[in-house]
């Protein structure tokens, strides 16, 4: 693609090439400069934006271009990535920063670059070279600031705010336009953008009005903008996702909007331009790189950071493209000036000018050859005793060099070498003259094959790029050389070998070396940590389980061998059964006798997630995706990779979030919220529930193709009145546990207590059990157990009033609780902790069982 900048009319004056064909056939010898190389500089830029971030690369190459022509020592820019995007704990922080300490301990820095919030916050609260000048990039104003407070050394290239620049532009261009229409997705982020659009534009405010577009599906948008009229514009800011739901991850809907619009789209990113828009005063990370390199640049050259103002009109510039330039019927002349029109098509001295010049060189050197030969003779003694002279002062020069050079003959043979070749080598000038293949002796025999390559090239007169080498010295030390060579043409134009030049630069590549070390140990730090905090977050949210998989009943055994029949085939299972049957233990058997039992077991309680953080909770956001999204968070689907997931009450799932979930359980893909990114994960997945799904699909509240996905393997667990003969060995097991967390001597449990315990119905199944009895572990005195439960401590056998079915038995149960607490659902005297049910558990139950709480109670 090509640029072209806008700038005011000027006048062409003709090429005038005989000064220039002159000067090309007039020859000299090649002489450098071979003064010794001074102290170099060194910029150190932290980074804290992602790497993938459209723009980063061309902020990275401003910074780099900025500083490498400076006047003064050599200036050396390291850019350090973070990886403060990903992991922005305090340990993680502090292992960083020790690591950095280390490494330019040693190294004096002149000027330190931070890239991002992150990345200013970072240098500032940990102290990172306290005392070196500082200069933020890509930082709002509100956070540089507050920062310069604390550190007074600072800088700032502040990005600008562009949108109402844009909205100038647009009305300079189109004085007519009464209504500009703002097109943002529904997004939070974009409807929090839309609030602050509407503060920024309030100056506007009696010249245009605006409409904002966060309530419209991409079709609806494209159907409003075909029916614009003359007096309208269109300002697009962002679509990341409509009213519906639907995410966009591409530039696509910019590009429908454009196409469908009868009026010019106008737009606020330079990223954007090229895909619809029309143009604006569009934000430029490559342009905030260059304001940065040159506030760097006049610290370096001696000003003080703390007297260089903020810089708040940086990376922006007005940009247009060419094809819409032309769509649009607008004038260029009409174009602000010093604005970049890009996509133009090449002009005919664009894509030939370099042929047309030549043409024009060759025809004028015709004309002035015969004129040139005569001058040329005339001048020839001079040159002789010029070139006699400057060739003594080119041997002066080199023999004081520090760098090794040499004038190598088209044979291989030495013309010159100067002195500084004994220093490097070990052997002396006239050493290499005797043996012109001593260099190639000394070249370490590994990068041998590549310099005989260069070696080659080079006495036939190529133009080469450096060389990076290894030779043995006369005392065996390795040392690291570069070297460079430019072909010698002698005065009649024949090849006269070739000039080279070797640097030893042992010491560089010392440092990159090290710095690939502290590169790697960094990577594998980041690596373990993430493992680490993967690990421990599973361990905390791991909790101690609510009861055993005991017994001996058919029942159960028939159930153990189903857990054993699918455990290591990695398939997905459903567990079905009702509250507190232990579902979850059966996942944690599942998940140990599996193939995957080296990795965590990842729980979520899909019950207990807020709807609205559902889908950021299962598969992660990005930094800004909502509102409080102040870092890229993993979720739970990542942290899982590789391993289980295991989904408890899965029925609880919002809709949308379902939808997600199919695609993950189909072909193992999802997108972060907010992100435009497709992440595959390879987890098994274990869901669990006490609804029935089916009824549940019926209902319309649970879809059917996610139905048929998860009950690939479905596995039931029995209630505990479906095993009653496992009783005694769930009881005697909770009686233990409980005297020995109390502190207590063991209980006997009398036999009486067992037949009350097996008569009863236990609607809150095994967790139900185990309250029971560590309530009466509590209240029994001696050494047997008591029941204190009111209607377990009678006889179990049923009277007259008992209810007759177990709905009935559960339904009088659960009022019996609920009275008893005075209608208190939660809470650690709540009726659902009593019952040993969630509370959204018992809420079900209640509806269920039709009981709703009396008037006044």
């Amino acid at each position: 693609m090509f640029y072209h900048r806008v700038m005011p009319p000027r006048h062409c004056h003709p090429v005038r090439p005989l000064r220039a064909l002159l000067l090309l056939c007039l020859w000299m010898l090649p002489v450098g400069s071979f003064a010794a190389e001074p102290a170099r500089r060194r910029v150190v830029v932290i980074h804290s934006l992602p790497n993938d971030i459209p723009g980063l690369q061309e902020l990275s190459t401003a910074l780099n271009e900025g500083f490498a022509h400076l006047p003064g020592p050599p200036v050396d820019v390291i850019h350090e990535y973070t990886g403060l995007d990903r992991f922005a704990d305090a340990e993680y922080e502090a292992t960083l920063l020790g690591l950095y300490n280390l490494k330019y301990r040693t190294r004096p820095v002149d000027l330190l670059v931070a890239v991002g919030p992150t990345a200013l916050d970072f240098v500032i609260s940990r102290h990172f070279l306290p005392g070196v000048p500082l200069v933020s990039c890509y930082v709002p104003e509100r956070l540089v600031v507050p920062a310069r407070k604390q550190r007074p050394e600072l800088a700032a290239a502040i990005p600008a705010i562009n949108a109402p620049r844009t909205i100038d532009l647009m009305l300079a261009l189109y004085p007519r336009t009464r209504t500009i229409h703002v097109v943002l997705g529904a997004s939070d982020y974009e409807r929090t953008q839309a609030q602050r659009g509407q503060a920024a534009f309030s100056r506007f405010s009696g010249r245009v009005g605006f409409r904002y577009l966060n309530d419209l599906t991409l079709e609806q948008i494209e159907g409003h903008v075909r029916g614009l009229g003359e007096e309208d514009l269109v300002l697009f800011g962002s679509m990341l996702q409509d009213p519906t739901g639907r995410d966009f991850t591409s530039t696509e809907p910019l590009a429908r909007i454009s196409a469908a619009s009868r009026r010019p789209v106008f737009g606020v990113l330079a990223e954007d331009l090229g895909h619809g828009i029309l143009g604006g005063e569009l934000l430029s990370l490559e342009l905030s790189g260059k304001a940065t390199a040159e506030l760097g640049a006049r610290i370096l050259a001696g000003d003080k950071a703390s007297g260089l103002p903020l810089r708040m009109d940086t990376g922006v510039v007005p940009m247009f493209d060419w094809r819409q330039v032309q769509r649009w019927n607008l004038a260029t002349r009409r174009l602000p000036e010093g604005s970049l029109v890009r996509f133009r098509p090449p002009s005919l001295w664009d894509t030939h000018g370099r042929a047309i010049g030549a043409g024009l060189a060759i025809i004028a050197l015709q004309s002035f050859l015969v004129a040139g030969l005569v001058v040329q003779l005339r001048r020839r003694k001079r040159t002789e005793r010029a070139l006699s002279k400057a060739e003594v002062r080119y041997r002066t020069v080199a023999d004081f060099t520090y760098d090794w050079e040499y004038w190598q003959r088209p044979d291989g043979g030495f013309e010159y070498l100067s002195p500084a070749c004994a220093p490097v080598s070990g052997y002396a000038p006239q050493d290499f003259k005797d043996d012109p293949g001593l260099l190639r002796t000394l070249v370490d025999e590994g990068d041998r094959p590549a310099w005989e390559r260069h070696q080659e090239a080079a006495l036939q007169g190529e133009v080469l790029p450096p060389l990076e080498f290894r030779i043995r010295n006369r005392a065996g030390g390795l040392r690291w050389v570069e070297q460079s060579n430019n072909p010698v043409h002698l005065e009649d134009g024949t090849f006269g070998g070739t000039r080279g030049s070797l640097r030893d630069i042992t010491d560089r590549k010392r440092g990159e070396l090290e710095l690939k070390v502290a590169y790697g140990e960094i990577t594998a730090l980041k690596d373990r940590l993430e493992a680490e905090n993967t690990y421990y977050r599973e361990r905390i949210q791991a909790q101690e389980p609510s009861s055993e998989l005991l017994g001996a009943s058919d029942a159960l055994k028939y159930l153990l061998y189903r857990i054993r029949q699918v455990a290591p085939s990695g398939i997905t299972v459903l567990i079905q059964g009702e509250t507190g049957t232990g579902k979850e233990l059966v996942a944690e058997s599942i998940h140990k006798l599996g193939t995957r039992n080296d990795r965590p077991l990842v729980k979520v309680n899909c019950a207990a997630l807020p709807p609205a953080l559902a889908e950021s909770e299962l598969f992660g956001h990005e930094r800004g995706a909502f509102t409080g999204a102040q870092g890229m968070r993993k979720g739970r689907f990542e942290v899982a990779d590789k391993g289980s997931l295991f989904l408890d009450e899965v029925g609880e799932l919002p809709p949308e979030v379902q939808a997600k979930l199919l695609r993950v359980l189909q072909d193992g893909e999802f997108q972060r919220v907010g992100g435009e990114k497709t992440l595959k994960v390879d987890v098994r997945v274990i869901a669990a529930t006490n609804r029935d799904l089916q009824k549940e699909v019926a209902a319309g509240r649970f879809r059917e193709d996610l139905w048929y996905r998860l009950n690939v393997f479905p596995i039931t667990v029995p209630p505990l009145r479906d095993r009653k003969e496992d009783i005694p060995i769930l009881a005697q097991s909770f009686v233990e546990r409980a005297c020995q967390a109390q502190g207590r001597s063991e209980l006997g449990i009398p036999k009486a207590v067992l037949q009350a315990l097996q008569a009863y119905a236990w609607p809150g199944n095994v967790r139900e059990l185990q309250n029971v009895l560590e309530r009466a572990v509590v209240t029994s005195e001696g050494t047997s157990l008591r029941l204190a439960d009111p209607l377990l401590a009678g006889k179990p056998t049923p009277g007259p009033g008992i209810p007759k079915t177990l709905q009935d038995l559960e339904r009088t149960h659960i009022l019996q609780v609920l009275e008893s607490t005075g209608w208190k659902l939660e809470g650690p005297r709540g009726a659902a902790t009593l019952l040993g049910m969630k509370p959204s558990t018992l809420r079900n139950r209640m509806a269920k069982l039709e009981i709703e709480r009396p008037q006044g109670a």
